[in-house]
């Protein structure tokens, strides 16, 4: 193992050299060490494309472990000008708060550290952006959602909170990569599909 890492907060994080796909979380509390281990992230769908099968994975995580009511997918996708605009990857939605999910996955063999980190930061710009179009286009004009039970829901935009989820889908992120955007109006996290599966598990 490498040398563990702490912060204030007490929580470790050993890597296992003999295998880089393998984390264990540890986490100092007053009744003693907290042991988890973090799998890696569940694996694509066969027989589509990385792009789709990652948003695929991406919504299988959240309705799988109790969640398919509060997981949306666009029903149609909504009309603008003569084009149409895709409401986010997937939204999530619990009372009167709602996450815009989009997910972005690296598709081609990664290159070196340095331009992985500023591919990254470009895609996470571009999730933003796209997660703060699709809150003004539900604002401006409400749209069918279908949850994960196959039921529908019309989603006004103005009746909730929103976060904005930028998913990334890297077969190995390079280490310490922190990517920063311009405020988009709401609050915003990035997360790697690994910690989005290990969130909801």
């Amino acid at each position: 193992m490498t040398d563990p890492t702490s912060s204030p907060s007490q929580l470790w994080r050993y890597v296992q050299d003999d295998d880089p796909s393998a984390f264990t979380l540890i986490v100092e509390t007053p009744n003693g060490p907290y042991v988890r281990r973090i799998p890696p992230a569940l694996p694509l769908p066969s027989g589509v494309d990385h792009g789709s099968g990652a948003e695929a994975a991406a919504h299988t995580a959240a309705a799988t472990w109790g969640m398919p009511d509060f997981v949306f997918q666009q029903a149609d996708h909504a009309t603008k000008g003569s084009g149409r605009r895709e409401l986010g990857d997937r939204l999530l939605l619990a009372g009167r708060r709602g996450a815009v999910v989009q997910v972005k996955a690296r598709t081609i063999k990664p290159k070196p550290d340095s331009q992985e980190a500023a591919w990254i930061q470009k895609v996470a710009a571009k999730a933003m952006s796209q997660a703060k179009g699709t809150v003004r286009q539900l604002r401006m004009l409400p749209a069918d959602m279908v949850n994960g039970r196959g039921r529908t829901l019309q989603v006004d935009g103005n009746a909730y909170e929103w976060v904005a989820v930028f998913l990334l889908d890297h077969p190995q992120a390079p280490e310490g990569t922190q990517v920063t955007w311009e405020p988009i109006g709401m609050p915003a996290i990035a997360l790697t599909r690994r910690d989005w599966d290990f969130l909801f598990d």
